[in-house]
């Protein structure tokens, strides 16, 4: 997390200069930038806010309260207390220290429950962050194959109107028919167009991880590649177990279900009497006593008292037990979300081991493949020089070796993502 919050500051200097962007950048950026992760941000501070709240509960109030009144008619003298039929007016001042001593353990309570709840929050939005990284991850990854794809589309035209070059000078020559010509013309055609929609595709990409990160980059941003040495390995049931140990959203819950057994004896306490401290200082002036100066007056009448308040609850309008049991309820609705969570961290999990795997043997297919292809399309070639060998055979060959390019860019990124995903899952943090 501390290196996220000092790239912040790095990126926003040197982002608007940068050609080449890398993985750890996009995710930083990201996590500054989305609304999602801002909100989860927002929500931690409300919740220690809400914890500062209930510390101060513990903290003593104290007021000063001033009173200037005008008495008419018939009222008591402040001073004689007798009647009087006058116009006077009085000023009056009091000063209170309350300091609870008791509160039948629910200040205590309280502070805890926002304890966990805070506890709870950071976890929460750490989960959110994994959630946008992994998103940003398989954007990052997309773009990557995008390009490649990109450029082997690229070298798929500049192949087929090399072949349409040699061809054209063949049938100029009048040793190849005009058929051979415009199967190749169909060729190159169709090539064009595949390399259109991978440019298409290639953009598509570049906004989808642009909006992710909420930035703006240059329409010339590059994007660091991957050294990943594509090792696949063997992984157990024990992965579910570190899933379930490493992963906050889990921790998160736990923290939740506790924090509401801390509000259910909170409730308790408001059936328990209530102890506390007050200290009261007073003093008046009023006119009616023209003998003495405001300040003679003031200084004259001052008096203070301390006491110790025993509050006893007996009738709580029947109250406290509905409020226990919504409580209960609520802590069970959380230890049920928990058991929800698990249950989707072991399906997920189950579900990653499975696409790794898949993702394996797809990408030791794919270079197999690739392989075969290109010795094939290599013979193929040659033939054609040799003049042994017609367009369509090459066609032929050629587009089963584009195949297997593409197919082998996809499946190394499906692998290189599976891989990370399970690597998170193993260690609860994030390769990049």
């Amino acid at each position: 997390m501390k290196f996220y919050i000092s790239l912040f500051f790095t990126l926003t200097i040197g982002l608007a200069n940068a050609q080449t962007i890398s993985l750890k950048e996009c995710i930083a950026l990201g996590l500054k930038n989305h609304p999602d992760y801002q909100t989860g941000v927002l929500t931690a501070e409300a919740a220690t806010a809400s914890l500062t709240e209930a510390k101060s509960l513990r903290l003593p109030t104290i007021g000063v309260d001033v009173y200037q009144s005008t008495n008419t008619g018939r009222s008591i003298d402040r001073f004689t207390n007798s009647y009087i039929n006058d116009v006077y007016n009085s000023t009056y001042a009091q000063a209170r220290l309350t300091q609870p001593l008791f509160q039948g353990f629910r200040i205590q309570s309280t502070i805890r429950q926002n304890e966990l709840l805070v506890e709870s929050e950071k976890l929460n939005l750490a989960s959110t962050q994994n959630q946008l990284t992994i998103r940003i991850i398989q954007a990052y990854l997309n773009v990557l194959a995008s390009q490649e794809l990109y450029a082997i589309a690229q070298n798929q035209v500049l192949t087929s109107k090399t072949q349409l070059d040699q061809i054209s000078k063949r049938v100029n020559a009048g040793v190849l028919g005009k058929t051979e010509e415009l199967q190749i013309k169909t060729q190159v055609a169709n090539d064009e167009f595949s390399e259109i929609t991978a440019s298409g595709n290639l953009r598509a990409a570049r906004l989808d991880l642009f909006q992710l990160m909420n930035a703006n980059l240059a329409p010339n941003t590059q994007f660091e590649t991957l050294n990943a040495e594509i090792v696949a390995k063997k992984y157990g049931n024990e992965l579910a177990e570190n899933a379930l140990s490493n992963l906050p959203e889990v921790k998160a819950a736990d923290f939740e279900i506790r924090s509401f057994d801390s509000r259910i004896k909170a409730i308790k306490g408001d059936k328990l009497p209530r102890l506390s401290f007050v200290a009261d200082w007073n003093t008046f002036y009023a006119s009616s006593n023209p003998e003495q100066e405001f300040f003679e007056q003031i200084n004259g009448s001052r008096n203070a008292s301390f006491s110790l308040g025993l509050s006893i609850p007996i009738l709580g309008r029947l109250q406290t037990n509905p409020r226990i049991q919504t409580a209960s309820i609520q802590k069970r609705m959380a230890e049920n979300r928990l058991a929800s969570t698990k249950l989707v961290v072991n399906q997920a999990v189950q579900t990653a081991i499975q696409n790794y795997e898949l993702a394996s043997e797809r990408y030791n297919n794919a270079i197999s493949q690739v392989a075969i292809n290109q010795e094939n399309i290599d013979a193929i070639q040659s033939q054609i020089n040799a003049g042994t060998v017609n367009s369509i055979e090459f066609i032929l060959a050629k587009t089963n070796f584009d195949r297997a390019n593409s197919n082998l860019v996809q499946a190394k990124y499906s692998f290189l993502l599976q891989e990370k995903i399970l690597k998170f899952y193993e260690n609860g943090a994030w390769d990049l």
